[in-house]
């Protein structure tokens, strides 16, 4: 996925070090068993149009790229084309990983179910 942001192209990708960081960032452990949550923390929150879950999960599928796109270059973003096909980008990028399609497949059908 591609954004231009104030004339510079950034590249997102969710791939194994998206994937990866976002499991770091949602670990639960239950019974001293370590869960992987991170796609199941962030699909749900981006279905529920959650903004700040829509920058965070840009910001991570771009740290492994160059250039690297900041929060606020984000904001601004967001606040001047609006958030609506962003979603729907990021949720068409999210079914298309390999490392990510098969969980948020899952995840959504429970959610129109």
């Amino acid at each position: 996925m591609e954004l231009t942001i104030n004339d510079k192209d950034y590249q997102f990708v969710y791939g194994y070090g998206f994937l990866k960081e976002l499991n770091k960032r949602n670990k639960i452990t239950a019974q001293g068993i370590a869960i992987n949550a991170g796609i199941e923390a962030v699909a749900t929150n981006l279905a529920s149009g959650d903004i700040e879950t829509l920058i965070d999960v840009l910001r991570i599928a771009n740290s492994t790229e160059t250039p690297r796109v900041s929060e606020k270059a984000l904001a601004e973003y967001v606040e001047e084309n609006g958030a609506d096909e962003l979603f729907d980008e990021v949720f068409d990028e999210l079914k298309k990983s390999a490392f990510t399609s098969k969980k948020v497949t899952k995840i959504l059908e429970q959610m129109e179910a």
